[in-house]
């Protein structure tokens, strides 16, 4: 596959390591999340590697940073744009591609991920 491909290109950010995973998350929190919140539920994730990631979807224009000064401390907030949102919608496809073709998860089948707790 050559690398002007989309699929290549698109591959290429959404499938790096907790980059789908992190837009979940954020679309559980009502599409929107504290970088604590993240870490405290992206189980086995670093500060740093989350942050990392969090800048990588946020040039790529998924997730919005917004930052309240006027808390004590600091509050930072991500959340999804509506690109972000899209995403998630293929994620959730991928999910029921997942359990109708490769995977019997029978905690996941009947819950949306919205208020899934895995």
């Amino acid at each position: 596959m050559k690398q002007g491909c989309t699929v290549n290109m698109t591959l290429e950010y959404l499938g790096r390591k907790w980059a789908m995973l992190i837009l979940l998350e954020i679309y559980k929190g009502g599409g929107r999340r504290r970088f604590g919140e993240l870490r405290e539920r992206l189980e086995g994730i670093t500060s740093k590697v989350l942050t990392t990631r969090l800048k990588e979807l946020e040039e790529r224009g998924l997730v919005t940073r917004e930052v309240d000064a006027s808390a004590v401390p600091l509050k930072v907030e991500y959340a999804l744009t509506a690109p972000g949102e899209d995403v998630v919608r293929i994620i959730k496809e991928l999910k029921q591609w997942a359990l109708t073709w490769m995977l019997e998860n029978l905690d996941c089948q009947g819950q949306d991920c919205s208020s899934c707790e895995l």
